[in-house]
């Protein structure tokens, strides 16, 4: 009973300091990627295999959050690329002592973390999304062209089927629309919106706390984790969500959280089998034991033709089935 007590105490503490964002503006040198993992060390691996190629990369500080119960493998992994990546730091998560947000609470408390010291913009990639070489440069070109923005993704939008452009340089903005895969926030963003909802009354009953809080949202209280916290806080805003007409990045997660399938064997082994997989389109239709989640996951051109600019176009787009 003492210990339980002494790790909600330790949580509480966390969740309090993480929340009270003081600018560190004065050492802010760089923008911050924020990288969740838990037990996909082979995802990890061409996670960051593609990240270490992306250019810009070598300006920016790369956060990694191993969320309680990860695989130690992920710390082999980081370890191996240690000589590619920029500064880094290894974040190890507290206990949650709440199951259902337990996820949530390492992504939003490494999103406060990562706010405080980023010089303008803090980017979440999960360890199984793979950016292309332009990745950093779509995201801060995107946001200098459109204006204010709630945050900008770099996958094809996984809520609606999309239809307009196909050029390189185009964009387009939508609400309602928010997901985790290959996300950038300007940092004012996540101080003056996300961090007053990163409290213990969330953490502790989501459900309860998203109804008082948003009782006009059309977000359905199945979704209360913190990507459903966040499509909440986006629609009540009102600030647009800019996407790529030409995905930047694309999820390649075919198993994993409440994803059933797997591959077994060695860490080579699997980081071997993957390469086989991700970048294969028919392969990954194939081990998608659940086909719904193929919207914003089938791979992508990861060499983007060149572009000078971004457009702003407007799209015909019909909530997917």
């Amino acid at each position: 009973m003492f210990k339980r007590l002494k790790a909600w105490w330790h949580f509480r503490r966390a969740v309090i300091e993480a929340s009270h964002l003081e600018s560190q503006d004065g050492a802010a040198e760089c923008d911050w990627v924020m990288v969740p993992c838990w037990r996909r060390p082979e995802f990890l691996w061409h996670c960051l295999d593609n990240l270490t190629r992306a250019e810009g990369i070598e300006d920016m500080a790369i956060l990694f959050r191993l969320d309680t119960g990860y695989s130690p493998e992920n710390i082999e992994v980081i370890r191996s690329y240690s000589n590619r990546l920029p500064h880094f730091e290894i974040d190890y998560s507290l206990p949650c002592p709440y199951r259902r947000t337990k996820q949530s609470a390492n992504v939003l408390l490494g999103y406060l973390q990562a706010a405080k010291r980023a010089r303008r913009f803090v980017h979440l990639v999960e360890e199984d999304i793979m950016v292309a070489r332009d990745y950093f440069r779509w995201h801060r070109a995107v946001h200098d062209a459109a204006g204010s923005l709630f945050c900008s993704i770099a996958v094809r939008n996984p809520n609606r089927a999309v239809t307009g452009s196909s050029e390189v340089g185009d964009y387009y903005l939508s609400n309602a629309d928010y997901s985790s895969h290959g996300v950038c926030f300007d940092k004012s963003v996540l101080k003056e919106l996300i961090a007053p909802h990163v409290n213990m009354r969330y953490l502790r009953r989501p459900k309860h706390y998203l109804r008082r809080q948003f009782p006009s949202s059309v977000v359905g209280l199945g979704f209360v984790e913190q990507d459903g916290l966040i499509r909440r806080i986006q629609e009540r805003e009102g600030l647009p969500i800019a996407y790529p007409c030409v995905p930047r990045a694309f999820d390649a997660g075919f198993y994993g959280y409440n994803r059933p399938g797997g591959v077994t064997g060695s860490l080579q082994e699997r980081i071997r089998r993957l390469s086989e997989i991700i970048y294969d389109p028919e392969r990954m239709r194939h081990a998608a034991l659940r086909p719904e989640y193929l919207a914003s996951s089938l791979p992508i051109n990861l060499q983007t033709p060149a572009w000078e600019r971004q457009r702003r176009i407007d799209v015909l787009a019909a909530p997917l089935p």
